[in-house]
């Protein structure tokens, strides 16, 4: 884990201190610095379309050791650029030393003054992976690597999002879900479990739904003050078809609060994903991922419904005169619980870990988190803050 660890540092300091396309050179030298002196002056953003690449080895405990490359594009529109934030698009692909193949892309834009928000998020598994069963008891046992859990998994997804500005702070619009999973050599004991059985080897689910948001952060992609929150509501089947009925609720809550001086924030998270009525086994909700309990294997815990909680300090070092660094740090602590209804969760999964962050873009970090989870670890690459 040390040698994966300092190496994943070395490449992505070698990689993120190149400059992105787009961004202005530093000073040479003997030149005069005409950047702010003081951290509560920030540089202002005129809006250039920019774009870093990014490739460096990681590890996670689904796929294991893995080679990561991506991209980071991040832009502005309006005649204002200074009353908008950057929308960002970033892509990953990843390729792991037990022939997985992990493909994800995320927009976040926003159009017309703020008050349009297109967001949409693409992801595209084909991997060997584990089947533990449903609930907190199932994922304890038996362990991973067992003949009993793994099967390979073909998995897609497609989900947009489209918010209008309706008051200050507020906004609401439709969403759609498209997902498929195909399960293939799959073990006697998944094959023998009720939820497998139930719904079979292959679903593809169609979704539509609502989503209303408070959002008052100065910077979505990395706030260092605001509050977020947002309720999604998504019906799967009906008019769009699909395999299965059933509904999903999602609850998320976050605040930021700065700590004394810009680049310094506690920040903190409440997020619950409520399934209702009879939820295929690929579409339960799960515990262990890049964006939540970072640590545990994706799918090891998984039921109807999840809760969780997380707390996170943020810091970006300071440089001479106190202007801000392009490096800094996190460390956050927290846990998990799920249970077939939300009136009845079981068991707790606790969580912790440190993180490095590298800016490279305006408020936009390259991030390497390691996180430690009940006898389970992960080192997790990718763009922009776990939430």
């Amino acid at each position: 884990m040390r040698r994966t660890t300092t190496a994943l540092g070395c490449v992505l300091a070698a990689l993120l201190t190149v400059p992105a396309a787009g961004q202005n050179p530093k000073p040479s030298a003997g030149s005069a610095d005409t950047s702010p002196v003081s951290v509560f002056q920030p540089v202002p953003d005129s809006g250039k379309f920019k774009i870093t690449p990014i490739l460096a080895p990681a590890y996670n405990p689904e796929m294991q050791y893995l080679i990561a490359g991506g991209v980071l594009m991040s832009w502005k529109v309006g005649a204002n650029p200074l009353r908008v934030q950057r929308s960002t698009l970033s892509s990953t692909l990843s390729l792991s030393s037990i022939g997985a193949v992990n493909v994800s892309m995320s927009l976040s834009s926003f159009w017309n003054e703020d008050r349009l928000r297109i967001n949409v998020d693409f992801s595209l598994k084909d991997m060997d992976d584990n089947y533990w069963g449903v609930g907190y008891q199932a994922g304890l046992s038996p362990t991973k690597g067992d003949a009993t859990t793994k099967y390979h998994r073909q998995w897609i997804k497609f989900n947009p999002r489209v918010v209008f500005a309706v008051a200050p702070h507020l906004l609401v619009g439709p969403t759609l879900e498209l997902n498929h999973t195909i399960a293939t050599g799959v073990s006697q004991e998944m094959a023998a479990d009720p939820a497998y059985q139930q719904y079979g080897p292959e679903n593809f689910n169609a979704g539509l739904g609502v989503v209303l948001q408070y959002d008052s952060r100065d910077v979505a992609a990395n706030a260092w003050r605001g509050t977020y929150a947002a309720i999604t509501a998504t019906r799967y089947g009906g008019v769009l078809g699909g395999d299965n009925a059933y509904s999903t609720i999602l609850l998320d809550y976050r605040q930021y609060h700065p700590l004394g001086r810009p680049g310094r924030t506690l920040t903190w998270q409440v997020k619950s994903r409520l399934g209702l009525h009879g939820v295929p086994w690929p579409e339960l909700s799960m515990l262990g991922t890049g964006y939540d309990l970072r640590g545990y294997v994706e799918g090891r815990f998984r039921d109807r419904s999840t809760l969780l909680g997380l707390v996170e300090y943020r810091e970006m070092f300071t440089r001479s005169k106190g202007r801000l660094s392009r490096h800094g740090f996190v460390v956050w602590a927290g846990g998990g619980t799920l249970g077939p209804e939300p009136s009845r969760f079981h068991g707790f999964l606790p969580n912790g870990g440190v993180g490095y962050r590298l800016e490279i873009q305006p408020r936009a970090n390259g991030r390497v988190d390691i996180g430690v989870g009940e006898r389970s670890y992960g080192i997790y690459f990718n763009f922009n803050e776990a939430f």
